[in-house]
């Protein structure tokens, strides 16, 4: 790595850390992460990057699914389709909240039952759950949950359904509870702070950690991650560029590259029934147009250049992990002539204007960089792009209330952690709440998908929807994600499938 660029990771983060370094003791691990929970400890308010990397500290789920697409046992020791619409669960024994409560079907059933009401309503995780209708349980350790159509992939789908405490959710409601959240996972939670969340080490945790102590730390923009990590202030990063990462291996360091667990688009805003609809998204509603946009872009120079080659351009709305990925789709080439002749085909010889909104400094490394390649290959065909900021705040309540004012938007379609292509399905369809594209004839397809529970018809179905998600182009698809990890020397035993981090499993060697 050049001095420049080691100049530069130095100088950036200068007063970042002041009052936040200290003297950690020896059995404190320090994460830096893009952000932490808004919604603090109330664990049904995402399913995605950053607040997973604190949640998965605090919580377990029923079931876990790894990136091979099995589904293993976690809270849930097994399962069992006992009809059509009635699944049971048969819980693990001797299991504790770190308050104290003991883990049992009441605690399940008290998650489903908040998930399914009006109360929920604003929660993206109760999106998983739409045929959910009810659970029940037979005994301590045996619960039933109940759909109102029959739904082969529920045991997926409960890999979302973080269990709390459920004395202490009742007596304070979701906001009482984020602040003070109690949850079966290897750490509990001593205090939230504006940039940093704070955990002791919880013992009687049924898979507990190595350290005392766990500190998850904000820490916006990648150089500073970097930086922290060098000079020890942090023991773990993640989200860093790569070539900001060599500094690490410079350093002595570990960089770890984990596939990701989906695809990153640009969402275009197709549906004429959204508050965001109008005049200016008339040329996006021809097909001819988005698969000009998808033609028009030279993926490969930012896979390259940007993403260090360490993933390949996306072929349709699924990564190559997802249960459901059609391997027969290649990607869309690189063809400006092909681009351009579509355009004119479709009556826009000289091209279009639009605005695209983007998270600035967001998840994706070098996002900002690749972000301005896309638009720079879009101009060449005559497609005049304004990357429109907004911060993650602004970009949530978009997603959650239609209140964008572009044409198109970042997006990733994420299969984590069902590793189910329907899973991006749920916000990228009639299924959500505000949807930006429902087309009744992609709907009718995914309805019967979801209810499929021949494995194999199942599949086929799953890659008849990939192809006409990639063929109609819905978004200009991008790259499949990505996760970049930095580790200090010394730290072993580091897993994490589905942006889910072990931490119960990473040691100090000491070394």
């Amino acid at each position: 790595m050049g001095n420049t660029l080691k100049r530069f990771i130095c100088g950036i983060c200068v007063g970042v850390f002041i009052g936040l370094s200290g003297a950690a003791a020896e059995s404190t691990l320090r994460m830096g992460v893009l952000g932490i929970p808004v919604t603090k400890g109330q664990p049904y308010a995402s399913m995605n990057a950053p607040t997973i990397y604190t949640w998965a500290a605090i919580f377990d789920s029923l079931t876990f699914v790894g990136h091979d697409g099995a589904i293993r046992p976690w809270l849930a020791l097994s399962w069992e389709n006992v009809d059509p619409l009635t699944w049971r669960f048969d819980l693990r024994p001797g299991v504790t909240f770190s308050n104290g409560e003991p883990f049992n079907a009441d605690a399940v059933v008290n998650a489903v039952d908040y998930l399914i009401s009006p109360a929920a309503a604003g929660d993206v995780v109760a999106s998983m759950f739409n045929t959910v209708v009810g659970a029940r349980a037979l005994d301590a350790l045996t619960v039933e949950i109940t759909t109102r159509t029959p739904n082969p992939v529920l045991p997926r789908e409960v890999s979302t359904l973080r269990i709390v405490a459920p004395e202490a959710w009742r007596r304070l409601g979701p906001q009482g509870f984020g602040n003070a959240p109690h949850g079966t996972g290897p750490f509990q939670v001593e205090r939230f702070e504006p940039a940093r969340v704070v955990m002791r080490r919880f013992d009687n945790s049924w898979r507990p950690p190595a350290f005392d102590r766990l500190e998850v730390r904000a820490v916006p923009e990648g150089p500073a991650r970097v930086q922290a990590m060098m000079s020890r202030q942090l023991d773990m990063i993640l989200g860093a560029s790569p070539d900001l990462m060599d500094a690490l291996a410079d350093n002595g360091d570990q960089v770890v590259v984990v596939p990701g667990s989906g695809t990153f688009a640009f969402s275009f805003i197709l549906n004429p029934s959204h508050p965001a609809f109008g005049p200016a998204n008339a040329p996006l509603t021809d097909v001819r147009v988005r698969q000009a946009l998808n033609y028009a872009v030279d993926k490969n120079a930012f896979l390259t250049a940007l993403l260090g080659g360490k993933t390949g351009a996306a072929s349709q709305p699924a990564p190559p992990i997802a249960f459901g990925y059609d391997p027969a789709l290649a990607p869309y080439p690189f063809d400006p002539e092909k681009a351009r002749a579509l355009l004119a085909e479709a009556g826009y010889p000289d091209g279009f204007a639009m605005v695209v909104e983007i998270v600035p400094g967001g998840s994706i490394p070098n996002g900002e960089a690749i972000y301005q390649k896309v638009a720079e290959d879009l101009a060449k065909v005559g497609v005049r792009v304004e990357l429109r900021p907004f911060t993650i705040q602004q970009y949530l309540r978009a997603l959650h209330f239609g209140e964008f004012s572009g044409q198109g938007f970042m997006m990733d379609f994420p299969s984590a952690p069902t590793m189910d292509v329907l899973r991006a399905m749920k916000l990228h369809s009639c299924w959500w709440k505000t949807p930006y594209l429902c087309v009744a004839e992609d709907q009718a397809l995914i309805e019967e998908i979801a209810q499929e529970f021949d494995i194999e018809r199942r599949l086929n179905l799953s890659r008849q929807l990939m192809r006409r998600y990639r063929d109609q182009a819905y978004a200009l698809y991008l790259f499949n994600t990505v996760e970049f990890y930095g580790l200090r020397r010394g730290l072993t035993g580091f897993e994490a499938e589905g942006l889910f981090i072990r931490y119960d499993k990473i040691r100090d060697s000491g070394t």
